[in-house]
């Protein structure tokens, strides 16, 4: 992240507040895992007015306001749509693509996320990090807490796994883009998340 410095000093917004933490877990009716809070009270997510950034997987990283936005637009428009996944990992329940106890705090600007599961399968963990790709009905785990994905976010950093995207610096933008071994965008092409 050191070759990052407007993600770090014009992308990541100050920490969210209690209160708005308080009120994402009244939007969504569910106790947030700690460190899920824990990653809002570091960074409130990220802001594109000074630079276009982005974070894990070199996805958007949503704000609070932006979680609890997009939490009502899925529940007004796609609560009662059951389309299930055809693809998931056994820790995912893959009844309904649209679940909203799958809260979305991480967006490729296309049809891919990453959310915080609070309704997983008997296999899994509540407050597992998923992935989710809803043009191909797809859920992978991604981590098990909110910790493990920060702590592979800050190992794959380390072994220089994230690279500053080439178009995003023409436009002076740092922007992180995945080594295609972890970038779970591409899942299919990947022989870690393709499984």
């Amino acid at each position: 992240m050191e070759n990052a410095i407007k993600i770090l000093n014009l992308s990541l917004q100050k920490p969210a507040t209690e209160d708005e933490i308080k009120e994402l877990e009244t939007a969504t009716g569910k106790n947030l895992p700690g460190d899920f809070k824990e990653l809002y009270l570091w960074h409130n997510g990220l802001n594109d007015q000074e630079n276009f950034g982005s974070l894990f997987y070199g996805m958007d990283f949503f704000p609070v306001s932006r979680i609890i936005e997009e939490y009502r637009y899925k529940k007004e428009h796609y609560a009662s749509e059951n389309i299930p996944l055809k693809k998931a990992d056994k820790e995912i329940d893959s009844a309904s693509m649209y679940n909203t106890d799958w809260i979305k705090f991480a967006f490729d600007g296309s049809h891919t996320s990453l959310l915080i599961d609070l309704t997983p399968a008997s296999q899994g963990t509540y407050g597992q990090i998923i992935f989710i790709d809803d043009e191909y009905e797809t859920g992978i785990l991604v981590a098990n807490s909110t910790a493990e994905l920060i702590g592979k976010f800050k190992n794959d950093l380390e072994n220089n796994l994230y690279q500053l995207d080439e178009d995003a610096l023409e436009d002076e933008n740092h922007y992180l883009t995945a080594d295609k071994t972890i970038d779970i965008v591409n899942w299919e092409t990947s022989e870690i998340w393709n499984r």
